[in-house]
């Protein structure tokens, strides 16, 4: 768990992200766990007949089994757009799972859509530069053409660092952060202005308790 100031939550996932571009430089493709084709991972065939209300039914149940350690979600082809063009200039952001009052973890998130990596920073305290994703989160653009519909699916690569649910409160925060002005606000800070981020505050705008932690 983290209770780290501003400060001390921006300096740790550059650091990790550096070390982890250092170590994994041109091996993404080698290393993910799905494939960033829609049709190795379902059949064509199960989802092209039907509307985009009924293909974000079958996705879901597709990921329903929680012994897969696979969460999902579907994005409507505009709010997707918004994420991409806010990604490609604000890659980098840290999002917390909470654990309790004053209580949270960080991740460090990296965007190389369509795949966006998330790392603890326990993890990257833990072994440095050997340090990989806690979940790999990939999204599928096939459907937007004809459906207008983006399909996300999440990896969970390290179940002991991250749970089913803190997973699917990773991805709605993500969306959350990269789509609505207001939020995307904190990650731009993060990624222009880093002496103007504001851990604390962003983490107050969740409406958690985090009157114990640490000041600057």
């Amino acid at each position: 768990m983290q209770a780290a100031t501003r400060s001390q939550g921006g300096r740790a996932a550059q650091a990790l992200w550096e070390a982890y571009v250092q170590q994994r430089r041109g091996a993404m493709g080698l290393t993910l766990p799905s494939s960033k084709s829609l049709w190795d991972v379902v059949n064509r065939g199960r989802l092209e007949p039907h509307g985009a209300e009924a293909v974000r039914d079958i996705w879901m149940q597709f990921h329903s089994d929680p012994t897969k350690n696979r969460t999902a979600t579907v994005l409507p082809a505009a709010r997707y757009a918004k994420f991409v063009e806010n990604a490609a200039k604000s890659p980098q952001f840290v999002l917390p799972v909470f654990k309790g009052p004053n209580a949270f973890e960080n991740f460090y998130v990296q965007c190389q859509l369509p795949i966006v990596l998330f790392t603890t920073l326990e993890e990257y305290k833990q072994r440095g530069s050997a340090a990989t994703p806690a979940m790999v989160l990939t999204h599928y653009t096939e459907m937007v053409a004809d459906k207008h519909i983006v399909l996300v699916r999440g990896d969970i690569v390290s179940p002991s660092a991250c749970s089913r649910g803190e997973a699917e409160q990773l991805t709605r925060l993500l969306h959350d952060f990269y789509t609505v002005d207001q939020k995307y606000s904190f990650v731009h800070a993060f990624n222009h202005r880093q002496s103007d981020f504001d851990l604390k505050r962003m983490l107050d705008s969740l409406g958690h308790d985090t009157a114990q932690l640490p000041q600057d």
